[in-house]
This record gives C-alpha cells, structure tokens and sequence, in this order.
C-alpha cells in the first residue's frame, strides 16, 4: 500500500493524544463500507506508536442478501492485517414503531456496549456530522439534538464511543483509501431514499452545497454552539436544583421563570437516565410540581414510563412496571 496521507494519520494521531488511548483495548466498528475501511486502516497504522490491543467488530444485522459476504469481506481484511474479528449477529424488528434504522442502530450500540473493550471507534466523519444536524433541525429538536456527535461519549460503563474521523470529509476519505489502495463494500440500502438520512445526503445536501460550499463548516461549528449551549443550561440546572448528585431541591424552582423550571427538570430526568418527553409535556409538568403545593398533599406529574413525585421539596422517579 502506498505512503499514508499525512494530513489524516496526523489527524488522528493528535485525536489519540487528546483521548489517551495508550496501551488501551481499541475496537474498530467494521462495516466494510469506505469509511471504516479507512479507519481500520489508520488505525492498524498507528497502534504500535500507541501500544494499543486492537480489534474489530462487524455487526451483521441480517437486513441485506450480501450479509454473509459482507462479513466474510471483514474477515479477510483484518485476517490480511492480523487484526482479531469478532462478528455479532443481531436481530433486527423490521417493524419497530421507531423504523427500521433506529432499530438496527439500537441492536449494532447495544452490540458494541457488548463487547471486552476499553475504546469503540467509529468511523462518522464531517458529512455524517452534518446530515444529522440538518436532520434534527428539520425534525425540530432542542440543543442537545443539535450538537449531534461529540467526538466521545461514555457507551456502557468502562467503554467509550471515539470518533477520530469527524474533522475529515468523505472527499477526505475517498482520497486516502485511493493512495492506500484499500478495497471495500458497498451497503445497496445507502442509496435507497425511502430513509431519511439518504434523501438528506444524496437530495438534499447537493442542493446545499451549490450555494454554501463550506456547509459541512458551519454545520459543525453549529453542532458546537449548541453543546456549549447544553453544557450551560446544565450548569444552570445544577445551581438551580442544588444537585449534588443525588438530591435536587425542588422547593428552590418555585419562584423562578418557567422557563429556568422547564431547564431543570429537562436536565433532571437525563440525569436519572428517563427519557424526556415534549417540551410541551415539560411545560404542563413543570407546572404541576414547581407551585405551592395544598397542607400535606404532593405534587404529581408523569406519562406512561414513569411518574415524578414531589414530596417534602424533593423529586423523585417511580417507574412503571
């Protein structure tokens, strides 16, 4: 293979510095796709300077007719790098109320938390990271929709999610897998515009481009206006609620703005790990909870998961069985 791209090896040479990968047991999501063949490769490159244990892991979900030979395709690349494989097939609900994508997103994260590893790499790069800011613009979410992939995350406890790749473009990519002449997969479902994310990369963004060139840019730097934004609104919750990681002061909301109400709780449910209804469900509970409440009576709200009990100027979440 040819001589490495420098401006991408160097890229995430720096990223494995700044994630203290060393002597660590990393893991490359493998698809076969261009993307993660690109980083299979960057990263078989560079684990000796890093000392690293490294892996691969192939999700095979079952939804194509090339499953099999899709996997067979991985094996032989890590075999031709002496790179351990593991394959994990899934099942995925082809009639999940969530659609066909989000299940077998599910079923490929949860596989991954799965596995005997410290590090998850993936291989999203920059026109990943701004088709899902555009998707969840157009889908009307909140800050922390918007500042979409962070280049980690924590994904099961003692495994973490990285992203080495995301400062690169799929032009990026293109470019290093033809100096290194690497071969690699073509996923057939990638083109089909019934799903969201393909309309949005093969209609959308074209149309884009022609009059923002630089829009993958200014999507991410968006992406990270917004996470800045969650980081303080969180901040503000904290002070707030008085949480000290256990215990929020619910009596401490009630003379404030709705809006500072609506934050806290937001930031509450996430840090009991509940899933977080409609802004206008937060309204009305906030409502509910945050007010003077008869002599000896609680305060009440919730949906169909659970219930939020406010009693003696404390919350708590009771789950439904």
């Amino acid at each position: 293979m040819g001589t490495p791209p420098p401006k991408l090896v160097d890229g995430v040479d720096a990223f494995f510095a700044r994630h203290a990968v060393r002597g660590k047991r990393v893991a490359v999501a493998l698809s076969g796709g261009l993307d993660s063949m690109v980083l299979l490769e960057v990263a078989h490159r560079l684990k000796a300077a890093w000392t690293i244990e490294l892996g691969a892991i192939h999700v095979h979900h079952g939804l194509s007719v090339n499953a099999d030979a899709w996997a067979d395709f991985c094996t032989k690349q890590c075999a031709a790098r002496g790179v351990p494989l593991a394959i994990t097939r899934v099942a995925v609900d082809r009639s999940a109320v969530v659609g066909i994508e989000a299940a077998a997103r599910e079923q490929r994260y949860a596989a991954l938390a799965a596995s005997a590893n410290d590090l998850i790499l993936l291989a999203q790069h920059s026109d990943d990271q701004a088709e899902t800011v555009l998707h969840q613009l157009l889908r009307g979410t909140g800050p922390s929709g918007l500042s979409a992939m962070g280049e980690s995350r924590q994904l099961a406890p003692g495994i973490s999610l990285l992203r080495p790749l995301l400062e690169f473009s799929r032009i990026d990519l293109e470019g290093c897998a033809d100096a290194w002449g690497l071969e690699w997969i073509h996923d057939e479902s990638n083109d089909d515009t019934r799903y969201t994310r393909n309309f949005i990369r093969h209609r959308l963004l074209p149309v884009i481009e022609e009059r923002f060139p630089h829009y993958r840019e200014s999507l991410a730097r968006g992406a990270r206006h917004a996470a800045e934004t969650v980081e303080l609104t969180e901040a503000l919750a904290m002070i707030d609620l008085a949480w000290n990681g256990t215990e929020a002061r619910a009596d401490r909301l009630d003379d404030l703005p709705l809006l500072r109400q609506v934050n806290a709780l937001y930031h509450w449910l996430r840090w009991q790990a509940a899933a977080t209804p409609s802004r206008e469900q937060l309204d009305e509970w906030a409502r509910q909870l945050f007010r003077e409440a008869p002599a000896g009576k609680a305060h009440q709200a919730g949906g169909h998961d659970y219930i939020i009990r406010r009693s003696r100027n404390s919350l708590q979440l009771i789950k439904k069985s």
